[in-house]
């Protein structure tokens, strides 16, 4: 397998201090400078935007498919400690490598779980304003970063995380391949992509490089899928 190459994490929202987020800062910012509500949607798409491990001019439909390494990771609790296979020989070593990789990539699965179970939380409050009788899911921990969100940053938040959880194991197994695309992603015009999308052709940008990453991906997952049965 290829040496674990992952991008690093995004960086943190910049705050004024340790113990402020990025989000506590933009509030205070706005209730001692009062900035125009242009300035504040410019900060939080800047915000957004150094979350991304992508450009963020990519659409959805040109993301890279990670299904069977994703399949492979939940089917044989490789994500976890108690493994069914964890037991010393040449097994052990692929499954050893497989956890390592999802451990590298955890934090971006982390952060999309936790902003979807906030989505999910706050549509339930909404709905139960409107229809007493609708039970509340549990309610997940407060985020300094996530709780103070509306329900749409995040969906947002979700999808880039998500987003980058693929990208982030893609390119710890076909880290080359990976880099390609990436690097054909940023060569691409926004107002090109847009109008691609308009037509429904956005799948077709840099089709070649992600289909070379997606073959990679697959590739590896039946190498490792033999090593594990055999």
């Amino acid at each position: 397998m290829n040496k674990l190459h992952p991008p690093p994490p995004p960086p943190p929202p910049p705050s004024e201090s340790k113990d402020e987020t990025f989000i506590d800062g933009w509030l205070q910012q706005k209730s001692k400078q009062l900035p125009s509500s242009e300035n504040m949607q410019r900060k939080r798409q800047q915000w957004y935007s150094k979350q991304c491990l992508f450009p963020t001019h990519i659409t959805e439909a040109s993301m890279v498919d990670t299904s069977p390494l994703l399949s492979l990771l939940h089917d044989h609790a490789i994500e976890s400690d108690d493994s069914s296979l964890r037991h010393p020989s040449d097994k052990q070593t692929t499954v050893d490598e497989m956890r390592k990789i999802a451990s590298l990539c955890a934090t971006y699965k982390t952060t999309a779980i936790q902003n979807k179970k906030e989505f999910e939380y706050k549509r339930a409050v909404i709905a139960k304003e409107r229809q007493s009788e609708i039970e509340l899911p549990a309610k997940p921990p407060d985020h300094p970063e996530f709780t103070p969100l509306k329900p749409a940053e995040n969906v947002l938040l979700a999808k880039i995380h998500g987003t980058n959880y693929n990208l982030c194991l893609a390119r710890a197994v076909c880290p080359q391949r990976t880099n390609n695309m990436l690097k054909c992603w940023k060569s691409t015009d926004p107002r090109v992509v847009k109008a691609l999308a308009e037509q429904g052709l956005d799948q077709l940008m840099c089709m070649e490089e992600r289909e070379a990453v997606e073959r990679c991906v697959g590739q590896s997952v039946q190498k490792i899928m033999k090593d594990i049965i055999s």
